[in-house]
């Protein structure tokens, strides 16, 4: 077990940059192990959590869509890694560097988390922009089929 001592010594050692060409497949097969969304992963759009020794902690996209519509996704933070503030610091890297509203969607165990953030939950009656809303009905189908609870959220 991690002292606090080495989780802030381990966040310090943290540093962020743009994804590279060949870390491509790593990407996809992390997002798959985590059951997210394994589709537009394009690692141009990805931004990598790395540790002082070259280790990925961690990594996150942001789409922008051709309506100028925004949506947070793929946050994959490495088990042993959880807990020391690198999926903040991703989606922090994001916020700062993106016009508002942002979307996400996340499985319902995690609104807490984002609602930190600033994000709010969208109503039932309430649709994401036109590019997203694919997603909002596919998303709501595996709700049906799978009992997979899922939540659309936005940053204003």
């Amino acid at each position: 077990m991690k002292t606090a001592d080495q989780s802030v010594e381990r966040r310090l050692a943290v540093s962020l940059r743009p994804a590279r060409r060949d870390e491509h497949w790593l990407i996809v097969r992390r997002v798959l192990r985590e059951g997210l969304d394994p589709t537009k992963l394009n690692w141009r759009r990805f931004v990598m959590a790395e540790g002082a020794d070259g280790a990925i902690l961690g990594f996150a996209q942001m789409k922008e869509f051709a309506t100028g519509a925004r949506e947070f996704g793929s946050l994959v933070v490495e088990p042993e890694s959880r807990g020391e503030g690198i999926g903040g610091l991703l989606l922090t890297h994001f916020l700062e560097k993106f016009p508002r509203p942002v979307y996400l969607f996340c499985g319902l165990h995690n609104v807490r988390y984002y609602r930190r953030f600033g994000f709010r939950r969208l109503a039932e009656d309430e649709f994401p922009p036109a590019p997203l809303q694919r997603k909002w009905r596919m998303a709501r189908l595996m709700v049906r089929i799978f009992r997979v609870k899922v939540a659309a959220m936005v940053l204003e």
